[in-house]
């Protein structure tokens, strides 16, 4: 009998887990590829029919459709709860024409004022339409790709996989208040005239992914970073993994923090997280940049280990720079441990201003005649186990 019982409960739940879910093609509401007409109204029939059902499949052929903003809507096709919104990879595209440059808050992706959960955007590409060569001010900044942002709900359970997105003047991806559970995942991103991957806060909103993801070779000059953490407003548990960077990875305000196992050209910095790992990275410098390759402000419990940092040749870049205790905020950086870098620098190798509890070493830092491997000014608590550096290698400062 009890065996019986097992066996016909798993067949239940192999039958229904095998059930198809229910496929919306765009093309059967009216959207027509690789023309001039505007596909705005047909996407969202078929976004609208899939909610109706209780989710499904909202499937986007090959072929190139225009989204338009209809009139102050933002975003422009809601996205409905246990949806897949997918199509055949690059050849599948969702493109905004070239007036979007001309306005702001065209937003194509986004979710109700109900929130969303349990959504997968994967296998498509998405173009902005951006015809701007360079950030300024007065550009629509907030034309993006995907706009995640609930104050008054939950965005929660969502994955955004496997997209090319590109041509945006503002962000590919922004998240912001309410989103919980969210994974990026192997996104190529070319551009953007904002950020790459744009992370905010508030309302709950923790545990992101960012993996896999690579911004492409641009042909027009970003103002942003590649991945970008701010107005975090609480944020918790940020994992940035294992993605290839052209530009800089700047992460502030969060509490549980991984920066690993990434490729930068650039550079990587961080104001005000708490309880950070930064492990493992390659960051390589810009030959026009001035600032550290590393760079922590106010941290609370910082691990950077294991990382090669590489100024480019006749560059003027410190290695790595921690700091507190500014006119701006009398909190120090505490609790930091640094050791096991692999560090070239075209300055000092590693700084320490402000911090209070730290342990450096052991790093291998090579710097240029006459520069300091380590410095350390208005530090407490700092003990020094470097084994490659000259004799007397702490300047202290009062």
């Amino acid at each position: 009998m009890k065996r019986s019982f097992v066996f016909a409960t798993l067949t239940a739940l192999l039958f229904a887990t095998s059930l198809p879910a229910a496929t919306f093609n765009i093309l059967d509401f009216g959207a027509t590829a690789d023309d001039e007409s505007d596909d705005t109204a047909a996407i969202a029939k078929a976004l609208a029919a899939c909610g109706q059902e209780g989710g499904g499949i909202v499937y986007v052929p090959a072929g190139s459709f225009t989204v338009t903003r209809q009139g102050s809507e933002s975003p422009i096709l809601i996205l409905p709860s246990d949806t897949i919104l997918c199509g055949e990879g690059p050849a599948s595209t969702l493109r905004f024409p070239k007036r979007a440059s001309e306005s702001n808050f065209w937003r194509m992706l986004g979710h109700g004022p109900e929130g969303v959960r349990n959504l997968t955007i994967r296998d498509l590409r998405l173009d902005g339409g951006n015809t701007h060569p360079a950030y300024a001010k007065g550009v629509p900044e907030q034309n993006h790709g995907i706009f995640l942002y609930a104050k008054q709900a939950i965005v929660e359970n969502v994955t955004i996989e496997r997209l090319l997105i590109e041509n945006f003047s503002g962000d590919c991806i922004a998240l912001s208040y309410g989103c919980r559970n969210i994974t990026i995942r192997d996104v190529a991103m070319r551009n953007f005239l904002r950020q790459g991957v744009q992370m905010g806060g508030g309302n709950g909103a923790r545990d992101y992914l960012v993996t896999g993801c690579h911004d492409l070779q641009h042909s027009i000059t970003p103002g942003g970073s590649t991945i970008h953490v701010e107005h975090a407003r609480g944020l918790k548990n940020v994992q940035i993994i294992a993605n290839r960077c052209r530009r800089s990875i700047l992460a502030g305000g969060v509490d549980g923090l991984l920066i690993c196992d990434n490729v930068v050209t650039g550079r990587i910095e961080g104001n005000g997280n708490t309880n950070s790992i930064v492990a493992r990275n390659i960051v390589r410098g810009k030959p026009e940049s001035t600032r550290a390759l590393m760079q922590f402000g106010y941290a609370n419990g910082l691990l950077v280990r294991d990382n090669i940092l590489r100024m480019t040749p006749d560059s003027a870049q410190a290695g790595l720079y921690i700091w507190g205790k500014s006119r701006y905020n009398a909190h120090p950086s505490r609790d930091v441990s640094v050791s096991g870098n692999l560090i070239s620098a075209g300055n000092t190798g590693v700084r320490l201003n402000g911090v209070d509890g730290a342990t450096i070493g052991p790093n291998r830092i090579s710097v240029p005649d006459g520069k300091k491997t380590v410095v350390i000014s208005r530090g407490e608590n700092v003990i020094v186990e470097d084994s490659n550096v000259p004799p007397d290698p702490v300047e202290s400062k009062p």
